[in-house]
């Protein structure tokens, strides 16, 4: 299943989900609208939105306030770049520059602040204390993260367990609270807890674990933030944590949405 085939499933939601994203990143003047104009010219795949969707549809309870977390966790992603560039001094992202290798650590902070207050004011909109609750939890997890990275990185080799727990905090906690997030009842169940919660929550952290052990396996460059493990076959780490993946969706019932959540495991990275 293609990319196009996944977003076909969630159509009306992602169309939704655009709209409030280009909503909160246009519109502007000055230095913030460059840099706005600079990031929408490449977007990526926007996968944490998808993975929002997408498990709201596995729920049963897709709703336009799903598609207003979809752009939370894409305007959080964004934010957390800026920031982990400056952190990590990057020139580059993805055979691009950087914000802060355009145009310095200034603007790179300034403008990830700005994202961070957009999706703080999205998830106000919202109006989900489970939801808020969600986010404050994984952006703490991400700083620590990164701050673990940062502590490791300095003291020389990683092992696979400090390897796991650093990508675990910076990449799969996101990925885990975009799923937790569709799992969330919204409008006239607000807060109700939904019985998959716990289940997608799982799913995406080692969807997560996945997507980072692939994208750093495919990195040629080294250009990954924390070195992987040595005298470890990563292969077979991927494959156990994907065979986990697999199994926490066999316990959803059948649909398109957990067909297209089986789909997402195997899209490629590219770079």
């Amino acid at each position: 299943m293609k990319i196009e085939e996944i977003i076909n499933i969630i159509q009306n939601p992602y169309l939704e989900f655009k709209e409030e994203l280009e909503r909160r990143t246009s519109g502007r003047s000055g230095l913030l609208a460059e840099v706005e104009d600079y990031l929408n010219c490449t977007p990526g795949k926007q996968l944490r939105p998808m993975l929002v969707l997408l498990s709201a549809k596995a729920c049963g309870h897709l709703t336009q306030g799903h598609s207003l977390l979809a752009a939370a966790m894409e305007l959080l992603h964004n934010s957390t770049l800026m920031h982990d560039d400056v952190v990590d001094e990057s020139e580059e992202r993805r055979g691009k520059a950087s914000v802060r290798g355009h145009w310095g650590n200034q603007v790179a902070v300034l403008c990830g602040d700005y994202y961070l207050a957009q999706c703080m004011a999205v998830l106000q909109q919202v109006g989900s204390r489970s939801a808020s609750e969600i986010v404050a939890k994984t952006v703490m997890t991400m700083c620590q993260g990164e701050l673990d990275q940062l502590y490791w990185t300095k003291s020389g080799g990683t092992s696979k367990e400090t390897y796991l727990e650093v990508i675990g905090g910076k990449t799969a906690s996101l990925m885990s609270a975009c799923c937790e997030l569709g799992a969330v009842s919204l409008g006239e169940n607000v807060d109700k807890e939904h019985p998959y919660r716990a289940l997608l929550r799982d799913f995406g952290y080692e969807y997560g674990l996945v997507f980072q052990m692939r994208d750093d396996m495919a990195d040629e460059g080294n250009m990954h933030d924390i070195h992987l493990p040595e005298d470890v076959d990563m292969k077979e780490v991927i494959e156990e944590h994907l065979v986990k993946a697999e199994g926490l969706l066999e316990q959803l019932p059948d649909s398109d949405a957990k067909t297209a959540l089986k789909a997402m495991l195997e899209l490629k990275i590219e770079r």
